[in-house]
């Protein structure tokens, strides 16, 4: 009998440890914001008239714009799901769907645009001259017609010869992205360290977005906007050629009210200013979509809930470590405190220099042609292409193209052993 208790507690030793081997499921921590989702799904939590206002945003996020819509009249898509469809509304998409920046390069480092800027301080020329929001290329958009009238004898726009910058993007998953507009500006700020004082090798920097004033910038691929809602109405009008009101225009006038108003954007900013009124000559009126559809369309992406983590095991555990010992932490914090509590997207949100073997001269405020934001990695193991601007097809090729400030991890990771090696991969794939 005593042996047979024996064996009986040894198999149920080993069988425990071979659960806790193959899955073992980590709660929510006490300071953790429970924010977690699948895919698509809404942030936990929501009351029915937020849970309605999310849904007509979904729907607008699918909706599908025409001419007589607005569409154009240059675009790259017909609607915001086009190019954030993989694997559900609001990811990434396939690399068929990618864009292109063109720019020409300037002294100092600045660069300049290609084509006029559609604004209302262009308006008289728009129907006889080409001209483009920003430096994204748009892929479609024919001459005018009867039936479709847009700005009438205008060729597509081309890159040109006069274009030695273009970088290409692929749009970025947007899940738990808007919950970033709830990390306070101290905290980011806290964590830079422009001048690489403490003689680490890491140097993050703010964006400080002028457009929104001061503000620190935490969105798009070089933190170029502060909010949500100006980079939703830059990739309206850059990618589709929609124009919007902000929502910051509603309200009494103040001194500066038609300034605001009537104000000019930024030559090749990828945003528009948070409280101008964009406007463009296709015969639709503007705005192309209303104050109250732009509103629901911001609170579905600020609410959209942030990736679940795949099975925690004892590898995913070691590999975490080999991460932090070979200080991908550096610059992949792995969480960040908000007003909800705290939450794990391994990103500091600062600006890092990535050396020439990854600059596309792109300047965006005061972004530089070779920084760039620190990639989110939560939802790493759904989604790809991967790194900074969605250029690599395999995690293993974007570590290894690291460079500048990260030069030091990506030497570290090719000196790993076959184990580590294992462990960190499993930890990735995790995310």
């Amino acid at each position: 009998m005593r042996s047979f208790v024996v064996l009986l507690l040894g198999f149920s030793t080993v069988l425990v440890w071979t659960l806790q081997e193959s899955h073992v499921v980590v709660g929510l921590n006490e300071n953790d914001a429970n924010v977690f989702g699948d895919f698509g799904d809404p942030i936990p939590d929501l009351n029915p008239a937020a849970l309605n206002s999310f849904e007509r945003g979904r729907n607008v996020f699918k909706k599908r714009f025409n001419r007589s819509q607005g569409l154009g009249p240059h675009f790259n898509a017909t609607s915001c799901s086009s190019c954030h469809e993989d694997p559900v509304p609001g990811g990434s998409s396939q690399r068929y769907r990618d864009f292109f920046l063109a720019a020409a390069s300037q002294a100092g480092g600045s660069m300049a645009k290609l084509y006029a800027d559609c604004t209302n301080g262009n308006a008289g020329s728009q129907n006889t001259e080409l001209c483009l929001p920003s430096v994204v290329m748009p892929h479609y958009g024919p001459k005018g017609t009867i039936a479709s009238p847009v700005a009438a004898e205008v060729e597509h726009p081309k890159i040109s010869a006069a274009a030695d910058l273009v970088a290409r993007r692929n749009a970025p998953p947007l899940f738990g992205v808007g919950l970033f507009r709830l990390v306070s500006d101290e905290e980011i700020i806290s964590r830079a360290d422009p001048d690489d004082s403490d003689q680490d090798g890491i140097s993050g920097r703010v964006n400080l977005i002028s457009a929104a004033d001061g503000r620190v910038g935490r969105f798009g691929y070089k933190c170029q906007t502060a909010s949500i809602e100006a980079f939703n109405r830059g990739a309206l009008n850059n990618q589709m050629g929609i124009t919007t009101d902000s929502t910051e225009l509603v309200g009494a006038p103040g001194p500066d009210f038609m300034d605001k108003l009537l104000g000019i954007r930024t030559a090749y900013a990828q945003i528009p200013t948070p409280r101008d009124r964009l406007v463009d000559q296709d015969g639709v009126p503007d705005p192309e979509l209303g104050r109250v559809s732009l509103k629901d369309l911001i609170f579905f992406q600020e609410n959209l809930a942030a990736p679940r983590r795949g099975p925690i095991t004892r590898e995913v555990l070691r590999g975490e470590k080999v991460f932090d010992r070979i200080r991908c932490t550096d610059c992949h914090v792995p969480s960040l405190p908000t007003l909800l509590g705290r939450i794990h997207a391994f990103t500091d949100l600062l600006l890092h220099d990535l050396g020439p073997e990854n600059a596309d001269g792109i300047v965006m405020e005061q972004a530089t042609g070779s920084e760039f934001r620190t990639q989110p990695l939560w939802g790493l193991c759904q989604h790809a292409p991967f790194l900074h601007g969605g250029s690599a097809d395999t995690v293993q090729e974007a570590i290894l193209r690291h460079g500048g400030e990260a030069s030091a991890s990506r030497d570290h990771y090719l000196e790993l052993d076959e184990n580590d090696l294992r462990d960190l991969h499993r930890f990735l794939e995790s995310l």
